[in-house]
């Protein structure tokens, strides 16, 4: 199967996963005072995030989510014009992390963060599955450039005076 029809199934499994851990959230961590330790250094807490990373431009909901739109539609259009055997893999997992926040952000009014990192008294920051499959996407994309611009350095042979 190419990669291509595999990122094509891949999206949608990803958005559902996403949305599911978010109602998830939603039904459970809202309320809580206290997150839920997980793992060492990860434990789970509702946030409602109004802006994008880090809470920037939370005071602007209809321009995040107008930016939000137009970005899923490009990532769209690279995603079915890739012609690339690596980056359908990549795009999709970025495209799915972008239209199940845009959908959160529509449905609820905010993204919802519930995976807290760092000390759960004070996390370094936190998020939800979408933001991984965005951060998994770039690091294949980059990844695959690195691969792909050392197939292209050509290779010197030693040259004796």
């Amino acid at each position: 199967m190419r990669k291509a029809t595999v990122a094509l199934y891949l999206v949608p499994i990803l958005i559902a996963v996403d949305l599911g851990a978010k109602f998830w959230a939603l039904q459970v961590l809202v309320g809580l005072e206290n997150p839920i330790p997980l793992f060492p250094g990860i434990s789970l807490r509702f946030i409602a995030n109004l802006g994008v990373s880090f809470g920037l431009l939370a005071g602007s909901p209809w321009a995040v989510i107008l930016v939000t739109a137009a970005m899923t539609a490009a990532l769209a259009v690279w995603f079915a014009r890739s012609t690339s055997s690596g980056e359908p893999l990549a795009i999709g997992c970025i495209l799915a992390g972008a239209v199940s926040n845009l959908i959160d952000r529509l449905l609820n009014g905010a993204v919802t963060d519930f995976l807290s990192f760092g000390n759960p008294a004070a996390p370094l920051f936190t998020n939800n599955l979408a933001d991984i499959w965005i951060t998994v996407g770039v690091a294949l994309l980059f990844g695959g450039a690195l691969l792909n611009s050392r197939k292209s350095i050509p290779v010197r042979e030693n040259q004796s005076p």
